[in-house]
């Protein structure tokens, strides 16, 4: 089938890539590059970590499969209640900053991706599973070559992927860290792959792995085996706005990112965004209140009803909005954003059929330690500061933890045109927002749209412009903040939006651009080739059906 794919790593895209060539869909091509990124991204996503993933069948019918992690301790607290809980703080070095992040079995929640992709798998895939978890089998098998960008992750991530001795046998087989050009096995995730392929993907939840897991994270942690077996993922209603003459479907509450995208758009319907000029003083200014009164409406008005069974139709009113949209230009302070690494990954997918899907996974940052005899990296979501905002082990077992990922489709005239999506843990919504603006606003050409400079507003008076903005806009618009910072790169604090876009008809009607700042990659699959899309938009062969 004709289609195209973006992801955050060449084989992670040519994984989908070839099950479309093998005649599979949008949804066959989006869980095979899943599971490819669980081995060839390991400092990003991970089988035992959560995502979501926003699907539009050719028929028309979006739907939002949710399968992030949710918070442990169902019938019994783990170690909670004797003391020995493994859950502490260390210390990461960003070079120009060091963070805190906390790890441990204490910090593991309960993973969904191997849910979630099973219940895409069985309602929309078309191909055989061995033909599906074939490309990441043969990766994890074989080897892949560390690159540039992934060496990157992992060096940052050093004191967490070397905590245990699992671990560090995957990082550092040799004692030393791993680095770019040579080649990291994971022979063991294969071999969990090839079993899980025996017995049924939920076989992840229950038997010999659901028991490593408890063996792992039980008696340290909190994962009991009644939050393994009790497990669901949630078919949800897209939230569905219009921006633009396109309908935009994202991710709906109870996570707060795509309410938060879907309110910025809204307010941005009421200026004339494309006259501004693409990267001027006046677009920076925009987004910047934008950010701005965005935060505050969600104070006000979102984060009151996100764990409350609200929905997002108060929010997103007309008279809301306007509301807010009358702040825009008034000084005020907002609400800051907590900095967190770049451990989450996207791809997107279009097929020639009008299949579209956005699939968006993170492990958070890792907890350090493996599932016992499986090769897999646990989560640490119950010790990322931002999605645990009453403190941590606060939350009431069994609740779905929120997130600011928002995988995007924009339709328009009943066909997908745009789909999108992000890592960037609260740089999420910036980077996405952006990446829509560039391409129905300005009307960039889509590695434009996804590799244009960005501006982060941090909502406490700092302004982040990346390197390829012009000095004179950048000098005018120091005096408006407390702060500016101006980055001498493009990075991956800015997100990483995979796109793919729906240009015309036939063989040359998609579109698609990695995210550099992440090692981005897109694939188009026409024909009898598979072709890597380059900066200009032309395909490159790379190998013949």
């Amino acid at each position: 089938m004709k289609g195209v794919i973006s992801a955050g790593h060449e084989l992670t895209a040519r994984a989908g890539a070839e099950m479309l060539q093998k005649g599979g869909n949008a949804f066959d091509a989006a869980v095979s590059a899943a599971f490819a990124s669980f081995v060839c991204e390991p400092t990003l996503t991970s089988l035992a970590g959560g995502g979501f993933m926003m699907t539009r069948q050719e028929s028309g019918e979006a739907l939002l499969y949710d399968f992030f992690t949710s918070v442990p301790g169902k019938k019994g607290a783990g170690g909670k209640g004797n003391g020995e809980v493994n859950f502490y703080g260390l210390d990461v070095d960003f070079g120009d900053a060091t963070q805190e992040f906390h790890v441990g079995e204490g910090s593991a929640a309960v993973p969904g991706n191997m849910a979630g992709l099973n219940s895409v798998y069985e309602d929309l895939c078309t191909l055989p599973l061995a033909d599906i978890l074939e490309p990441a089998i043969r990766y994890a098998r074989d080897g892949i070559t560390v690159n540039p960008r992934q060496a990157f992750f992992i060096k940052i991530l050093e004191p967490i992927v070397t905590l245990s001795n699992d671990s560090a046998s995957i990082f550092a087989p040799t004692g030393r860290l791993i680095r770019e050009g040579e080649t990291i096995y994971n022979r063991q995730v294969a071999d969990t792959l090839e079993h899980l392929l025996g017995e049924g993907l939920t076989a992840f939840y229950k038997g010999d792995v659901s028991g490593s897991i408890i063996e792992g994270f039980g008696a340290k942690g909190f994962i009991t085996p009644e939050d393994l077996a009790t497990y669901t993922v949630y078919k949800r209603e897209p939230l569905h706005i219009i921006y633009r003459e396109r309908d935009i479907y994202t991710n709906p509450p109870p996570c707060s990112g795509g309410a938060l995208i879907a309110f910025s758009l809204k307010l941005l319907e009421g200026f004339d965004v494309g006259s501004l000029g693409h990267n001027s003083v006046s677009y920076i200014r925009l987004l910047k209140e934008v950010k701005r009164v965005t935060n505050e409406a969600r104070r006000e008005s979102l984060d009151r009803i996100i764990h409350e069974g609200g929905t997002a139709g108060d929010f997103l009113s007309e008279r809301n909005v306007s509301l807010f949209r009358e702040r825009i230009g008034v000084n005020a302070a907002g609400v800051g954003d907590i900095p967190s690494p770049p451990c989450t990954t996207q791809i997107s997918v279009l097929d020639s059929s009008g299949n579209a899907a956005s699939i968006t996974t993170s492990t958070g940052s890792g907890s350090g330690y493996m599932i016992p005899g499986t090769g897999i990296m646990m989560n640490n979501m119950l010790g990322e500061e931002d999605l645990n905002p009453m403190g941590f082990h606060a939350q009431e077992p069994g609740t779905r933890m929120s997130s600011m990922m928002s995988p995007t489709i924009a339709v328009r005239g009943n066909s997908p045109e745009i789909v999108t999506g992000s890592g960037g843990s609260n740089r999420i919504r910036s980077a996405i927002l952006q990446a829509i603006i560039n391409t129905v606003d300005f009307k960039l050409p889509v590695f434009d749209a996804v590799n244009s400079p960005r501006a982060y507003y941090d909502g406490e008076g700092t302004l982040h412009l990346e390197k390829g903005f012009e000095e004179s806009v950048m000098d005018e618009i120091e005096g408006e903040v407390k702060s500016l910072n101006r980055w001498s790169e493009k990075h991956v604090f800015f997100g990483g939006v995979h796109t793919v876009v729906r240009t015309g008809e036939g063989a040359d009607g998609y579109g698609g651009a990695g995210d550099e700042r992440r090692g981005g990659v897109a694939m188009k699959s026409v024909g009898g080739e598979i072709e890597r899309i380059n900066g200009d938009g032309k395909g490159e062969s790379i190998r013949q059906a």
